[in-house]
């Protein structure tokens, strides 16, 4: 249980870090929230389940990190995560939202509640850390779950600096149990050397080209052939960024293994996520 200086909701703290804003900038200022948001456990964590193509459940998820600003409304990801990372907040961020993860498979599963994996994504200063094998490992551990529930999304991006380094990391990663997956396949980066010579369980295919896809015929065709070609070398698939019938439709074609789109399921907050776990969609 907290203590009573640390229970207080945003009040004055709030009132200050807005105050503050004009002296300050706002990346000192998104620094300073971080941080009381990692010394008070302000962060949330929402849960946008992913649908099993071949029997149409629900038995995996992604954890998708939310905070809220000192006026109450949540502040886009894109405007906090990279803030973490230029500070170097981000490596106790990542080890608070893999705790939390790790807790709630623990709960679904002491309830009978069918869960295989929850996904999380890892930022390039948490492999790079020198104890981030034994730190992740530890959490996991401690927790009491078994290692292949938690798959590891990690994009191209991260394997560009200290590409050696990172992947011993990952492979010790790997060989322990944890599960990997190349997250946004196709934007910037997308070199299939990474995803022949990392141990990677996974390639999730970026909204971008899906939505591409249904529109232009080239893009469409590359999409179906490495589909394809990863389920050949026993990747499985995941399709991003489903929203529609024409996008659905597209990626059953082309063969993915799992969709994750607001087609199916937005994220959401716990109490809402445990609902579709273990269910098969109507």
């Amino acid at each position: 249980m907290q203590n009573s200086e640390k229970s207080q909701p945003c009040g004055s703290l709030s009132q200050r870090l807005l105050q503050d804003t004009a002296g300050c900038g706002e990346r000192r200022l998104m620094i300073k929230w971080l941080e009381d948001a990692i010394q008070n456990d302000r962060f949330e964590i929402y849960y946008q389940p992913l649908y099993t193509v071949c029997d149409g459940s629900f038995t995996e998820a992604e954890a998708l990190l939310r905070l809220k600003g000192p006026n109450g409304s949540y502040i886009p990801p894109d405007q906090f995560i990279p803030v973490a990372e230029e500070s170097g907040q981000i490596v106790e961020i990542g080890c608070i939202v893999l705790r939390r993860v790790c807790g709630y498979i623990r709960h679904l599963l002491s309830c009978h509640i069918d869960i295989e994996t929850i996904s999380v994504n890892l930022s390039v200063l948490q492999l790079l850390a020198e104890d981030a094998v034994p730190r992740l490992l530890g959490i996991i551990r401690d927790s009491g779950i078994s290692p292949n529930r938690i798959l590891f999304e990690i994009t191209e991006s991260v394997l560009i600096p200290n590409y050696k380094l990172i992947a011993e990391k990952i492979t010790a990663l790997r060989n322990a149990g944890v599960q990997f997956a190349l997250d946004d396949f196709g934007t910037g980066y997308s070199n299939i050397t990474n995803v022949i010579n990392l141990p990677f369980d996974a390639v999730k295919i970026d909204k971008s080209l899906i939505w591409n896809s249904v529109k232009n015929r080239r893009c469409s065709i590359m999409i179906r052939e490495l589909t394809r070609t990863f389920r050949r070398i026993n990747l499985t698939v995941t399709a991003e960024g489903v929203e529609t019938e024409e996008h659905d439709r597209f990626v059953r074609q082309c063969g993915c293994d799992k969709i994750q789109g607001f087609r199916y399921a937005r994220p959401l907050p716990v109490s809402r996520a445990e609902d579709y776990f273990g269910r098969f969609a109507e």
